[in-house]
């Protein structure tokens, strides 16, 4: 079966998508980005750019596909966000009749009885939508997914992963049933074999309800944390979201839109499903087991994200989100002069800006045991990745575009620096942003952050601003001329 699946760069698309292949079904899947790296790179598949808001976009993406897996829905909240969700799946549904597509499979969520969050009603709204295509449309509503990347699953782990006590709403309480990665794959490849005409929802959860104070529990077990979690009567919801994004680094967006699912009284119905496709659920401890081995396999991918293992040393303790930093200059010159700073790196002319501000910060490494003070390149003439910038190391090389290098000084969490060139509406002028991110282990990692966060925003502000003088005046191309 010619398969197209939309949103398969999320969580579950990452896991679903291999699945299809090795079932023998050819598959294609769509990003806005056609420049976005793969995480499947034995894997051959189509590749369709695709911007759901971009109704012309989506005719040649459906064209030639009898199933598409709808996988698209966010975690922000608010009213602005659900309209740009619901026009993004009626753009699918006026698309979808004039295309040879037979069936639809969205991926949504547990609701309740009458939902009164934003992202859930965008839930419910997303299913409505894609029904009045008057396609076969099947739902299948989960629990909160255990998988790595889930985002309520990882907000819950950096909450316990930061915090020692945490004091949140009476609503902490309310419960939650959530299902292992492998068995939600299960079931979303077994629902299109079913012979069912319009729409249809199946809940898709695991073997019991936990509250979502239980839940942090057995993740903070799993991480080996001891965690005390009080659920306060007229704890104001706000206040616990907010704090969230100043005491763990999960995003804002995120933490507001998980604190006002928990206010949900979720309701689901299992029994059809599990009797039409019957399999083995995974406990949830078992469940949370698998994260941590699904962690320890190694991937490099091109660029930075959130949560890859190898930006967070492979260590869980690290949290999933990152805090970042990051400087963009625009600059008059070609993408060859600006690769050929970049490529000075680590040499005579260092970071470019505040070579005291790094020596400092070597120093202070050097007298924990660390290697902040090994300088040089191993080679000095070209980046190559894996091997080491002065104490950094190489992770992603992409000539005349990128360089990805993670942070190799003693600190709490783990982090590193992304330099990317991108093109802009000038031919004669590239954009340069130089980002630094990290991924703090802790609460230890966040202050870490805070207290260095002023000085990282000007070692970039100095470091772009001198990257872009040399640049521009790299007229021979000589790495000699511009190192004196």
């Amino acid at each position: 079966m010619r398969i197209l699946v939309i949103g398969a760069l999320g969580t579950v698309g990452r896991n679903l998508v291999p699945a299809l292949v090795q079932a023998g079904h050819e598959v294609s899947i769509t990003s806005r980005d056609p420049e976005k790296s793969l995480p499947w790179r034995d894997l051959s598949l189509r590749r369709f750019t695709l911007d759901l808001l971009d109704a012309d976009s989506l005719p040649d993406a459906l064209e030639g596909h009898e199933l598409v897996y709808y996988l698209m829905h966010g975690m922000s909240d608010g009213e602005a966000h659900t309209q740009r969700e619901v026009r993004a799946a009626k753009n699918l549904s006026l698309a979808l009749p004039k295309s040879s597509v037979k069936r639809v499979i969205y991926l949504g969520s547990l609701v309740s009885l009458n939902a009164k969050s934003e992202h859930m009603r965008a839930r419910v709204a997303t299913g409505k939508v894609l029904a009045a295509s008057q396609l076969s449309v099947i739902e299948v509503r989960a629990g909160i997914v255990i998988a790595p990347g889930s985002a309520a699953f990882e907000v819950m782990r950096d909450i316990v992963g930061h915090v020692p006590l945490i004091l949140g709403p009476e609503s902490l309480d309310n419960c939650n049933c959530p299902i292992a990665i492998d068995n939600l794959v299960v079931y979303l490849i077994g629902v299109s074999n079913l012979t069912i005409e319009g729409h249809k929802v199946f809940d898709a959860v695991g073997p019991r309800w936990v509250s979502y104070r239980e839940l942090m529990l057995a993740i903070a077990k799993q991480l080996t944390k001891k965690r005390k979690i009080i659920a306060v009567k007229g704890f104001p919801t706000a206040l616990f979201s907010k704090s969230l994004g100043v005491i763990t680094s999960v995003p804002s967006a995120l933490a507001q839109s998980l604190v006002a699912g928990l206010n949900e009284r979720l309701v689901a119905e299992p029994s059809e499903l599990r009797a039409l496709i019957p399999q083995d659920l995974i406990p949830l401890d078992q469940a949370l087991k698998n994260v941590a081995i699904q962690e320890q396999v190694k991937s490099y991918p091109q660029k930075w994200r959130d949560g890859v293992p190898t930006f967070r040393n492979f260590s869980a303790l690290h949290g999933f989100y990152a805090k970042c930093a990051s400087e963009s200059i625009t600059i008059d010159a070609s993408r060859d002069d600006i690769w050929q700073v970049i490529n000075m790196l680590g040499g005579p002319k260092r970071y470019f800006y505040g070579d005291l501000l790094w020596a400092m910060r070597e120093w202070m490494d050097w007298c924990v045991g660390g290697n902040g003070r090994h300088h040089g390149r191993d080679d000095s003439n070209k980046l190559v990745v894996g091997q080491r910038v002065d104490s950094w190391t190489i992770l992603s090389v992409e000539e005349k575009q990128l360089l990805v290098m993670r942070f190799g000084m003693k600190a709490p969490g783990g982090g590193g620096m992304q330099l990317e060139i991108k093109p802009t509406k000038s031919s004669n002028k590239q954009q340069l942003k130089v980002s630094l991110f990290w991924h703090p282990a802790g609460f230890s990692g966040l202050v870490y952050w805070y207290f260095f966060a002023p000085w990282h925003q000007l070692l970039l502000r100095g470091m772009t601003k001198e990257m872009s003088r040399l640049a521009q005046i790299s007229n021979s191309g000589s790495l000699n001329n511009l190192s004196d």
